[in-house]
């Protein structure tokens, strides 16, 4: 092999690994959004929190990757909210971190567990099922009730839940009115009028 088919397929490699990576980033495109996401509601968290906080972020970031759809949307939507909500809340931004690092790791393991159900029972046929848990009628009745709890879980993962985190921080944002100064410093400047009035 020459030197100029040496460099013809080394370009070939190079553009086959570029075309790949942009097709793997187009297709996980919500996953690296919620990553990003994940990396804004993070920063200015003080160092003793970053241990939790990679871990909560890491679970979340793995259930971005592993989830079905709508599941990386959700997550990606969750956390931009969140860092978007720890932005404005001037009162305790720390706090409002933790929870919603705290409630996207919840519904991280709860959308994983629910996803690892799925699958376990999705291989099954209904009348395996039924057998799992007893024989005759409880079968029966267990087989059927198969797809109202599929029903409950998509539901619960894709509404209720994201709902629910949604609710939190707008909470916690709408509890407090807009200051124009940070705490400290409304707080630091009541005290030093005082104290130049009594001057």
């Amino acid at each position: 092999m020459g030197l100029l088919d040496f460099l013809q397929a080394l370009a070939i490699w190079i553009v086959n690994g570029a075309l790949a990576g942009l097709f793997l980033a187009i297709d996980h495109a919500f996953a690296l959004i919620a990553v990003l996401g994940l990396f804004l509601l993070a920063r200015g968290a003080p160092w003793e929190q970053l241990p939790y906080l990679a871990a909560g972020g890491g679970l979340a970031a793995l259930a971005a990757f592993l989830l079905p759809p709508p599941g990386p949307a959700l997550i990606a939507a969750m956390a931009w909210a969140g860092a978007g909500a720890v932005r404005i809340e001037r009162f305790a931004p720390g706090a409002l971190r933790w929870r919603a690092f705290a409630g996207l790791s919840l519904y991280a393991l709860a959308a994983m567990g629910y996803v690892a159900y799925a699958a376990y029972v999705g291989r099954l046929e209904p009348e395996a099922w039924g057998a799992l848990v007893g024989e005759g009628e409880a079968s029966a009745i267990l087989a059927q009730g198969r797809s109202f709890l599929h029903t409950l879980g998509a539901w619960g993962l894709w509404v209720i839940l994201p709902l629910g985190y949604f609710g939190m921080l707008a909470q916690a944002v709408l509890a407090h009115p807009p200051a124009p100064a940070r705490p400290e410093t409304l707080i630091y400047t009541v005290r030093a009028r005082g104290e130049e009035e009594r001057g």
